[in-house]
């Protein structure tokens, strides 16, 4: 509950799901009291105050025994079909049709649940401190309630209650209250279509991916992949948002310039006319306009952003950090050695590593809050590919040159040279 009340990414239904977990607790609170009945007593039947004058007597009637098993009054043979399924021995006393007390204890301390008292083994979880437990039938939409002996709740009553078994004549919670789907078919929903809904709305709010992780009761964040359905439009949306807020924004857009003649939201729209993702974050250059003139050096453009709290980007851009220093390292050497260009090699990684380290760092300060939009600031361009495209391409024109003329010629011209 800490944790839904503390949700950054849908706080308006933390009272909507306290709500619901009260009535929950409330609704299930018969079903742990009978749990922690037979925790303390594990060999007595649990019988509600009114009826503990029945555990003195040797026998039970027909109509005392319903008593016993069901919470409210149920069909009149349902005893005598109980007793037969359970192996209890119906016998006579008297003109009465009875059955042992005992037999009848027996037989329902045996409809406990396997593995009783834990509920899960794993956790150590026991039924009586469990949220979700009820009375056995008690969600069953024709059976009678047990009064004396609970079950836990599976993902196939649930997604029953949702409608998975509608088509089958079963109703559901939906059909129950008359809902239908906008053409009257059945809604037909599954727990797991719930899981999916709400980590994409962890997703869209920022919520980080390594909460999401924990919530979800996964091992590797790399899995939240599989449930973001973020689409390309909600992405864009929220960069937008970020556009003139310092609190979720960081970088040249964080600010707007101080006179603009049209709305923050019409600049934010000329400014982010799109996204697409990247390995590291996202690229919301407008190829409309031109193609990519940085060749995918997303890190050295400034028309590309990351948000916070992705862990599986932010991942990447440590392991490209890492990269980028190794071949800093080995362009520092290669100019040590005078290698032709690799002075130009080595500015270009320093920059990488600079803006890769600034990212980095933004992206691990606890203050920058998880949802967080990064455009790191612009760099000037390494504008030197065309001019050493252009520097090799004479290089090659004279190797070309030199070995078209004669070695008679050769000589001859390195002889004027001379002079």
């Amino acid at each position: 509950m800490e944790w839904v009340a503390g949700c950054p990414w849908n706080p308006q239904m933390a009272p909507v799901v306290a709500e619901a977990v009260t009535k929950i607790r409330h609704l299930t609170a018969g079903a742990r009291r009978i749990a922690q009945w037979y925790e303390l007593n594990p060999e007595k039947l649990y019988l509600p105050q009114h009826l503990e004058y029945l555990r003195n007597q040797e026998f039970l009637t027909v109509d005392e025994l319903q008593q016993v098993i069901l919470l409210d009054e149920g069909a009149a043979s349902f005893a005598r079909l109980w007793c037969s399924a359970n192996g209890v021995l119906l016998i006579k006393n008297g003109r009465e049709v009875c059955a042992r007390f005992a037999d009848v204890e027996r037989a329902a301390i045996a409809l406990l649940p396997v593995g009783f008292p834990l509920l899960n083994t794993e956790m150590g979880l026991k039924f009586s401190e469990a949220l979700i437990v009820v009375r056995r039938n008690e969600l069953h939409s024709a059976k009678g309630t047990f009064g004396c002996v609970i079950e836990p709740v599976t993902i196939n009553q649930v997604n029953t209650a949702l409608g998975t078994r509608s088509g089958h004549g079963v109703e559901s919670m939906f059909g129950r209250l008359g809902f239908t789907e906008p053409d009257g078919s059945y809604i037909r929903v599954s727990t797991h279509q719930f899981r999916h809904y709400l980590n994409t709305l962890a997703q869209a709010g920022g919520m980080s991916q390594l909460d999401i992780a924990k919530w979800s009761g996964r091992v590797d964040v790399r899995q939240n992949e599989v449930y973001d359905h973020v689409s390309a439009d909600q992405m864009v949306a929220k960069i937008r948002e970020s556009i003139g807020d310092e609190s979720h924004m960081f970088g040249p857009l964080a600010k707007l310039p101080k006179i603009i003649p049209i709305s923050r939201d019409e600049f934010a729209r000329l400014k982010i006319p799109t996204a697409h993702t990247t390995d590291f974050g996202f690229c919301v250059h407008d190829y409309t306009m031109m193609p990519c003139d940085r060749h995918a050096d997303c890190i050295n453009c400034n028309e590309h952003v990351c948000v916070k709290g992705d862990e599986g980007k932010a991942l990447m851009v440590k392991r490209r950090l890492q990269d980028a220093q190794e071949l800093l390292a080995h362009a520092e050497a290669a100019t040590m050695k005078g290698y032709y260009g690799a002075d130009r090699w080595m500015e270009h990684h320093k920059k990488t590593v600079q803006r890769l380290t600034q990212l980095t760092e933004i992206l691990d300060n606890p203050a920058v809050p998880a949802g967080s939009v990064i455009q790191l600031a612009d760099v000037p361009v390494v504008s030197w590919g065309i001019e050493q495209a252009l520097e090799d391409r004479v290089a090659v024109d004279r190797h070309s040159a030199t070995n078209l003329l004669g070695a008679a010629d050769h000589r001859r011209l390195k002889g004027m040279e001379n002079d």
